[in-house]
């Protein structure tokens, strides 16, 4: 028993050391003829030796694969590599004379490292990794792994929301992907947008203008086109907005300018024996309150109607002017200059009364009557310096 042991194990080493073939030299029987491949020669292959790469794949065992290598090749990623002495391939195609041979489970046994390129092919969940020796350009398959599916994670939030407010969509726990496309639709699966995010931006909002229940879809997608398997799905509720609580708008106030400008004249009689006389003025009128209480400023002049003794004479006064309604009276202080040399400038106390006959776009106009009586000076008696004066006023 003990030599039948002994038998079997001499046997699994020997079958062992069959099953890995060592390669020593390499160019022997290129698979395509350079001694100096190219990267741009390998796209040449692809289309030239189609058929020859095809018999090569299906004697390795690879037949599905070969129709994605012969596609991808043309826009794959080529590596420019070294095939280090002990580097072993699962595969190798070369030529003897025309026909395509494989040779399995090949290590590269040589003494020197060997410049390679390589690039790798995507086919059904699978990533296969190709080595191809420059001197040669005998296509190997060096390795394969499985690629993870992309996984697809989404939540919503809020779930019920006013109408015109902003649902936030997050798509950032997606896993082993480069993109997530989301898709929103209405109760009758009408697609209303479509949203891509990537892992950088993997989250957005969505603002529904319309009440109802949306449906919100996503799916992951990773770099080689595989999308999501697992369910990707949530909805929520757009109700409607509460109604606004009308606000009442303050009425638009137009600033008044408080100061205008005034003109007014007429005719009245000078006391001695009541001599008449025509008269007019110019002012300013600043409404301390308006259409209440103004302030008052004029000053102009007068001419009586008969000559000497008489003479022209000058006269001002400010006012407080009080409104009554239409009607308004005034008082205050001014002064007069002689309007016959026998007599004396001075101080006067000025009492108006007036009705305002119109207002229109700022502008007033009013009669009123005017009695100006000598103050603070006993040199000037009233009997002789006491005016009544009765006019027009116009302010603008």
């Amino acid at each position: 028993m003990k030599k039948i042991g002994l038998i079997i194990l001499f046997l699994f080493v020997i079958f062992s050391i069959q099953a890995e073939e060592q390669v020593t030299r390499l160019g022997q029987h290129p698979f395509y003829k350079s001694r100096d491949l190219q990267p741009a020669d390998l796209k040449i292959i692809a289309v030239e030796r189609a058929g020859e790469v095809k018999q090569g794949f299906e004697q390795a065992g690879n037949g599905e694969l070969v129709y994605a290598f012969l596609e991808q090749i043309q826009k794959a990623e080529i590596q420019t590599v070294e095939l280090n002495p002990g580097d072993r391939v699962q595969w190798m195609l070369f030529k003897r004379g025309k026909r395509v041979e494989v040779k399995k489970d090949v290590v590269w046994a040589g003494k020197k490292p060997m410049t390679a390129y390589l690039f790798t092919i995507f086919y059904q969940t699978k990533l296969y990794e190709f080595i191809v020796p420059r001197i040669c350009g005998n296509i190997s398959l060096k390795s394969i792994k499985d690629v993870p599916p992309p996984s697809c994670a989404m939540s919503l939030n809020p779930r019920e929301v006013e109408a015109g407010k902003p649902v936030t969509i997050n798509t950032c726990q997606s896993a082993n992907s480069i993109k997530t496309i989301v898709t929103i639709s209405d109760q009758q699966e009408n697609i209303l947008k479509t949203i891509e995010f990537t892992p950088e931006n993997c989250s957005g909002e969505y603002i529904p203008e319309k009440t109802g229940n949306y449906k919100v879809k996503a799916v992951a997608v990773n770099e080689y086109g595989m999308e999501s398997a697992n369910g990707c799905e949530a909805e929520f509720r757009v109700i409607e907005a509460p109604a606004a609580i009308p606000q009442s708008v303050p009425e638009k106030v137009e600033k008044v300018n408080p100061l205008h400008f005034m003109l007014e004249g007429g005719m009245g009689v000078l006391r001695g024996t009541y001599t008449g006389t025509l008269w007019a003025r110019a002012g300013i009128v600043f409404n301390i309150s308006e259409d209440k209480l103004d302030l008052i400023f004029a000053l102009g002049g007068g001419l009586p109607v008969k000559g000497e003794p008489w003479k022209a004479y000058l006269m001002g006064h400010g006012l407080l002017n009080l409104h009554l309604k239409d009607a308004f009276i005034a008082g205050g202080l001014g002064f007069s200059t002689k309007e016959r040399e026998a007599r004396k400038s001075g101080i006067d106390f000025v009492g108006q009364i007036g009705y305002n006959l119109f207002k229109n776009n700022g502008s007033t106009g009013s009669l009123f009557g005017e009695l100006r009586a000598p103050v603070f000076t006993s040199d000037r008696p009233f009997k002789e310096h006491h005016k009544f004066l009765f006019g027009f006023r116009y302010i603008f």
